[in-house]
């Protein structure tokens, strides 16, 4: 997330908060527990169609651009929007409306902004999109985007948004219980079974989920082995990228020290420490005390180590089997238009079941990234929540993954596998 100030108004901003979409029955309750699990304390909520949307955000004092945005659009009918702007050469505005609903939003220097917009043309089929205020925009890259564009679909305005756009309660990011009572529901709480019903079972014919007939008494289940695995071999994503981003969150106010690099293995988290000014041993001590961190020190370096957050979420057998491949290319395809500097590469199957058990594989993908923010990391979270995939690869090698630290960004890579079948 990023503060933006307008350029005249200096209205403060909130860009690329935590986003999640809520539905059904309980949904108060998902966003409290979504707030409470990753430490979020500030809140924007608004219905969207049957569902509730929550932008999460550890920030004080700001209010959400894009949710501003988005009643903007919809004032003036647009459901498909591109819009830029520029505050100075080192922060300039994305934000990108698809469908009616908030797509992306993110803040940047002027090459990564162009280079967001050369990965919308490759994940979207921008043809009709209507782009507002590009007059910032590289040659090139604005004449790949005219090329795909209805020319009436492209229009400049007279100032930046971020200044004509007035913040108001609606967009501002309150306390929790604030947020939580700035809420009305009016659904029936039939109406939410129904609708939950039927998400799951739109959800899970996309993915191609097993048909219940065979689900049979576990005594005599040939998923068993499966089952086990679920619920002994996987670490939720979700979890370990929320305890991942609490831990910067805190070493962002850390004197004296930043991290470097970051280690995950299936059953620990480390991370190397190198000192700034006036970075003393003291100090760290006392923050991995706080943080559940022991510290070790060594001639060659200096590692904050803790026990990785490795609870599943799974129940013995209540996993659902999807297919490998639908999976993949959900995650592929959602890795795409969400954290554009990162990609899914395949490693390998792994076929497992013992004899007399169901067939089924372990598939192991790649997650590489480069210059992200932590941010990115719980999108990553939120993409593989509730499906059965794991942090790591095979049970039998403890590495997940790793990556360098360079002025907030991160680079690097972490396997991920799913659990299912294969066509």
């Amino acid at each position: 997330m990023r503060i933006y100030l307008s350029p005249k108004k200096e209205h403060r901003w909130l860009f690329q908060p935590f986003r999640e979409s809520f539905s059904g029955a309980g949904r108060e309750s998902k966003i409290r527990n979504s707030a409470k699990k990753n430490d979020f304390r500030y809140l924007n909520i608004f219905p969207s169609g049957d569902t509730l949307h929550a932008a999460f955000t550890s920030e004080n004092n700001a209010f959400d651009f894009a949710a501003r945005f988005l009643t903007y659009c919809e004032s003036s009918s647009l459901e498909n929007v591109i819009y830029t702007e520029r505050s100075t050469d080192e922060a300039c505005a994305l934000v990108v409306i698809k469908n009616g609903k908030i797509y992306q939003d993110k803040v940047g220097d002027i090459t990564q902004v162009e280079k967001w917009l050369t990965n919308l043309l490759v994940i979207l089929d921008v043809s009709e999109f209507k782009l507002i205020n590009f007059q910032f925009i590289n040659g090139e890259v604005l004449l790949n985007l005219k090329n795909k564009l209805d020319v009436k679909l492209v229009d400049n305005l007279s100032g930046a948004l971020t200044d004509s756009l007035e913040p108001n309660d609606d967009v501002f990011f309150l306390s929790e219980r604030d947020a939580m009572n700035k809420i009305n529901t009016r659904k029936p709480w039939l109406l939410y079974f129904v609708l939950a019903a039927v998400l799951v079972l739109l959800f899970n014919s996309f993915l191609g989920e097993s048909e219940p007939s065979d689900t049979v008494d576990l005594s005599l289940d040939p998923n068993e082995v499966f089952y086990e695995s679920m619920s002994t071999d996987v670490i939720q994503v979700l979890n370990r990228m929320g305890q991942d981003y609490n831990i910067h969150i805190g070493l962002m106010s850390l004197t004296g020290w930043t991290a470097d690099k970051v280690i995950h293995t299936k059953g620990q988290v480390s991370y190397r420490m190198r000192a700034t000014e006036n970075g003393d041993i003291s100090t760290l001590k006392a923050f991995g005390k706080q943080n559940n961190l022991h510290l070790m020190v060594s001639s060659n370096e200096t590692v904050l180590l803790g026990v990785g957050a490795n609870k599943s979420v799974y129940q013995l057998g209540e996993a659902p089997i999807y297919d490998v491949e639908d999976v993949h290319h959900f995650i592929s395809d959602a890795v795409n238009s969400y954290i554009p500097n990162a990609e899914i590469t395949f490693i390998r199957d792994i076929p497992q079941g013992k004899k007399n058990s169901r067939k089924w594989v372990v598939r192991e993908l790649m997650f590489q990234f480069r210059g992200l923010y932590k941010e990115d990391l719980m999108t990553l979270g939120a993409i593989t929540s509730n499906l059965p995939i794991s942090l790591g690869g095979d049970s039998k090698d403890p590495k997940a993954g790793q990556y360098i630290v360079d002025s907030e960004r991160f680079t690097g890579g972490l396997v991920i596998s799913i659990f299912g079948d294969k066509k």
